[in-house]
């Protein structure tokens, strides 16, 4: 069951914690990105992916004009590839109805454009990230990649 669920949700909180804590070992939000948040919880809606009445999968959806922003796409690690992920995105162009394109960003290193590239996202852009650096301490720069598709609704 997919419902909506406030950004502040205890529930949303720990399981998107424990699930970007594994991304935390790739990259680290810099002091830049901490100063200067992009936009607060309440801009975004946030749905919760339930299983047994226990939330396994979370994401946050913005209408910007015609276009879907997604955001905070997060599964539990033993409820991947079970179609979580697709399943909230979909419920997401459901209630956004009116959006033509949906928008994604996510950091190059994680292993993460594969995925939305599985769920029919095509790759639109990549920058070197100015809010995140990579957690191996390197002078590499971590990437920053949007991803897009076509509404499926």
């Amino acid at each position: 069951m997919i419902k909506q669920i406030s950004g502040t949700d205890q529930s949303l909180l720990s399981l998107s914690k424990t699930t970007f804590s594994e991304l935390r070992r790739i990259y680290r939000p810099t002091s830049e990105a901490h100063r200067n948040p992009v936009s607060s919880t309440d801009e975004w809606t946030c749905l919760g992916y339930y299983l047994d009445d226990k939330l396994v999968g979370i994401i946050k959806a913005k209408l910007s004009g015609n276009m879907l922003n997604l955001s905070t796409l997060a599964v539990m690690s033993e409820y991947r590839k079970r179609g979580v992920a697709r399943n909230l995105i979909l419920e997401a162009e459901r209630m956004f109805s009116s959006a033509d394109l949906l928008s994604v960003w996510c950091v190059e290193q994680t292993g993460n454009v594969e995925i939305f590239e599985a769920l029919g996202f095509k790759v639109a852009e990549r920058v070197a990230s100015g809010i995140f650096g990579l957690a191996d301490n390197s002078n590499a720069k971590a990437v920053e990649v949007r991803l897009e598709r076509q509404a499926a609704v």
